[in-house]
């Protein structure tokens, strides 16, 4: 744990971590105060995490990447660790993150960038992250997270007196990407100023059905 040892790179560790691995489920399992990242897998295929906790760690709340197919995150709960409640990797795809709680997280609350594509997020609450609430990382057009699509999520009150937050931030040259039936919302918690910010080299951001209140829409850098 964080008081008796060093930091440990998520990449290479965490409190649960799988390398090299394919059809593994991990479920009922919490890890609280770790140093570095509580969940990670790396270079994987059919990856189930479910009903875990990751709390209070100094790193990310879990960390599916390099190259890591099929993931399915559902019914977890990220909260209280230093860095992103979730943080995609590289080529994160075909993955799907459904009913997860994801607050209170000293960043972001999903991050997602580098060819982390075709995934689907679903019935997820996301809320009182410190920065922004879904963060598309700034990639080139080769490898931004293309092709993602967000349904039924609840986004709110995300950002910090010191950061202007965004419900998305959609960064780098990211395509086609969907945001439908959301619920995005600032409640005078947090520094929620707007509910999509779209980056000047992002485009085919598809807004469909979403109710906002309490902040802007949409705005574009």
């Amino acid at each position: 744990n964080k008081s008796t040892n060093d930091y440990i790179n998520g990449c290479r560790g965490g409190g649960i971590y799988l390398h090299k691995s394919r059809d593994c489920l991990i479920e009922g399992v919490k890890v609280n105060q770790f140093n570095g990242d509580s969940f990670s897998w790396q270079i994987t295929e059919n990856i189930t995490v479910r009903n875990c906790e990751a709390c209070y760690g100094n790193g990310l709340g879990f960390h599916p990447g390099t190259g890591s197919d099929h993931t399915i995150i559902e019914n977890c709960i990220s909260h209280h660790n230093k860095h992103d409640g979730i943080f995609l990797c590289w080529r994160v795809q075909n993955g799907i993150f459904k009913d997860n709680v994801i607050y209170s997280n000293g960043r972001y609350g999903i991050s997602i960038g580098h060819q982390d594509t075709d995934n689907i997020f679903e019935n997820n609450h996301i809320f009182e992250n410190s920065q922004h609430g879904v963060y598309f990382r700034n990639e080139t057009e080769q490898n931004s997270g293309h092709r993602n699509t967000f349904r039924n999520n609840i986004i709110e009150n995300n950002g910090s007196p010191s950061f202007k937050a965004y419900g998305f931030y959609i960064g780098g040259r990211t395509n086609d990407i969907i945001i439908e039936n959301n619920v995005i919302r600032s409640t005078n918690k947090g520094n929620q100023v707007a509910a999509v910010c779209i980056g000047k080299y992002s485009s085919s951001v598809q807004m469909k059905d979403n109710k906002i209140s309490g902040c802007e829409a949409e705005v574009r850098e």
